[in-house]
């Protein structure tokens, strides 16, 4: 970031308006030097800005031990349970609770409903409370509803607690992305996306091998079933996260009251937002809302969460999984062989994530993804080609869910200007993502 000195006026220029007065601190004022001016980024290789004071480098490391170890674990807790109730299903709670219809299709469409339809809605409420305090007890009384899950002794109960857990823990991925960029400028904001994103990676490849070494040692003991113990075991996972989040996140800087942050480094992370031209939070009205639905943001933002969000379709809808089955694949096989798929988002998201912050290469990473899965779905529609090149495309379209961190981080950059925007933007660009993802695939 390129900046002007401003100095301060000598008594000859002294202003008129008696409201502007000199800094009694220090003689210097430092303002940005426009406000499209671009930052001064660091290396692919680097972590920080060269323009980075000692300083500002201590506070982003604190930021990242305080913020990001957190958002990352809570995420992959709660993909935990996302396949926890596929688990539990063909691990005995079928038989014992007798699913024998639709129960199952019905429990995803529970969690879905409340997973979209209380996105909005708490992202909103979060900006108006300390977020420090919200997050963390949203993501305790999230991991209460998954224990209660193993007390069920009918399907209508697990309806009720689906649609808690659905609602508690889909507004936590458009929060944590409005939450990132309250603290983080514009050249830091994609890898630091990325890294929290890739905790559902790592949370889906890791879910398998948790889930069966927990059946499998867990199954009968107390008089417990196995697939109760999935449950208890993600209650178990969440509430120290839960707990260190209490302790340590900070809220945003324009209302922040950490304890473990300095009163210096606030008023340098107020300075550096400031410098991005972030605005505090205000106050939510109407005219506020109507602004913002009128506005050119909203929808071509929505429109590209809409198309991003399907783009993935052919890794998230077991399409690998079901071939292998199909082809005659062991199981041991299948769960080896499609854990390649996560491992190519984790690493497509962490290379896109560190150039887009290195290089601010964004429309270059998104065109070269979409290429990449245009091929990858040309291939599986053709279908008839070498199995090498098969395998290769599956592989490939992993690549899809890489630019996630960049899509989020360009709608914080797009609406800095405005915190509430920004809240209800990213959370509407998740619902909308997910409600068309939720029905499309089956057309």
């Amino acid at each position: 970031m390129s900046f002007s000195v401003q100095k301060a006026p000598s008594p000859v220029e002294a202003p008129l308006d008696a409201s502007v007065a000199v800094d009694k601190k220090s003689t210097l004022e430092i303002q940005p030097a426009a406000t499209n001016a671009s930052p001064v980024r660091q290396k692919w290789y680097q972590w920080f800005s060269p323009t980075d004071t000692p300083e500002e480098r201590r506070l982003i490391m604190k930021l990242d031990g305080l913020i990001l170890v957190f958002v990352f674990l809570a995420y992959w807790a709660k993909v935990l349970d996302s396949s926890a109730t596929s688990t539990a299903y063909v691990s005995g709670m079928k038989e014992d609770l007798r699913l024998y219809g639709n129960q199952l299709n019905y429990l995803n469409t529970v969690y879905m409903v409340g997973f979209i339809t209380m996105q909005i809605p708490l992202t909103l409420v979060m900006t108006r409370l300390p977020i420090n305090y919200f997050l963390p007890t949203a993501d305790l009384l999230w991991g209460v509803f998954t224990l209660a899950q193993y007390k069920v002794s009918n399907v209508y109960q697990l309806y009720a607690l689906r649609f808690f857990v659905g609602a508690l823990g889909g507004f936590f991925f458009p929060a944590v992305q409005w939450y990132l960029g309250s603290w983080y400028k514009r050249s830091e904001l994609s890898r630091r996306g990325a890294i929290f994103f890739i905790a559902s990676q790592v949370g889906g490849m890791s879910s398998g091998y948790i889930q069966a070494g927990a059946y499998a040692t867990l199954n009968g003991k107390h008089g417990i079933e196995g697939w109760r113990w999935l449950y208890i075991i993600c209650f178990a996972c969440t509430v120290p996260i839960a707990l260190f989040g209490l302790l340590v996140l900070p809220s945003t800087p324009d209302r922040c009251n950490s304890k473990i942050l300095t009163a210096r480094e606030i008023q340098l992370a107020q300075d550096r937002m400031a410098v991005e031209h972030r605005e505090p939070r205000k106050a939510i009205t109407l005219l506020k809302f109507k602004k913002t639905l009128s506005g050119w943001h909203f929808w071509i933002l929505i429109g590209f969460a809409f198309f991003f969000s399907q783009a993935d379709g052919v890794s998230s809808n077991s399409g690998l999984p079901l071939w292998l089955k199909a082809e005659g694949y062991s199981v041991e096989s299948i769960n080896t062989i499609t854990t390649v798929s996560p491992a190519v988002t984790i690493v497509a998201s962490l290379i896109c994530g560190i150039l887009s912050d290195a290089y601010d290469a964004k429309v270059w990473l998104i065109a070269i993804t979409a290429l990449l899965n245009i091929f990858a779905c040309i291939v599986l529609a053709v279908w008839k080609v070498p199995l090498g090149l098969k395998f290769s495309a599956f592989f490939l379209s992993g690549s899809a869910d890489g630019i996630a961190a960049i899509i989020y981080a360009w709608a914080n950059e797009i609406c800095s200007h405005d915190a509430e925007e920004r809240a209800l933007v990213i959370s509407s660009m998740n619902t909308i993502g997910n409600t068309f993802g939720a029905w499309l695939p089956l057309l």
